[in-house]
């Protein structure tokens, strides 16, 4: 018998991992499913979360919850969408609001999206180094521009998998 995971993923390759949660150690108890894919079966994420943040985050919006015996650490993210909709969700959930750059005044044209965020980022950076600060931005800008020259290349998989590493810096931004 397929594992739970197997079963709720439709045995399709994962697309990206993400840590949601950056900070949080316990185990996860709960596994909770995201919605259906688009473009047929299986779950569009899976999502592992310890009791506090099962309690925490009720508006995540999921399929169904199901039990974890710690399988995972609380916060992991498996992510089973295209690149395009993990770039999507990666706005959605803290680019826009860091950098104010959005993907549809730019036409979801990614390359153009991760060119500009990189270029607010370095803008800020440098702000800072000129009033003789050090920001905690800076440790996002060589994951940033490696999304950036994947996006221009036209490897949105390779983007989505370096923004995921820039969600991490970013939630210890907040």
């Amino acid at each position: 018998m397929p594992h739970l995971i197997q079963q709720l993923s439709a045995h399709r390759a994962l697309g990206g991992l993400r840590t949601g949660l950056a900070g949080c150690s316990l185990p996860a108890a709960t596994l909770r499913e995201g919605p259906a894919r688009d473009d047929g079966p299986g779950a569009a994420w899976l999502v592992f979360l310890c009791p506090a943040h099962s309690e925490d985050l009720p508006a995540w919006p999921a399929a169904a919850t199901h039990p974890d015996g710690g399988s995972m650490p609380c916060g992991t993210v498996l992510d089973y969408r295209t690149a395009e909709q993990q770039l999507q969700s990666h706005a959605d959930l803290w680019l826009t609001t860091l950098t104010g750059v959005d993907p549809q005044s730019l036409g979801y044209v990614w390359s153009d999206v991760l060119d500009q965020a990189d270029r607010v980022l370095l803008a800020r950076v440098e702000e800072a180094r000129a009033d003789g600060e050090d920001s905690p931005l800076q440790n996002m800008l060589a994951v940033m521009g490696l999304a950036c020259r994947a996006a221009a290349e036209g490897d949105l998989e390779v983007a989505a998998t370096s923004m995921a590493h820039c969600e991490t810096l970013a939630q210890s931004l907040t």
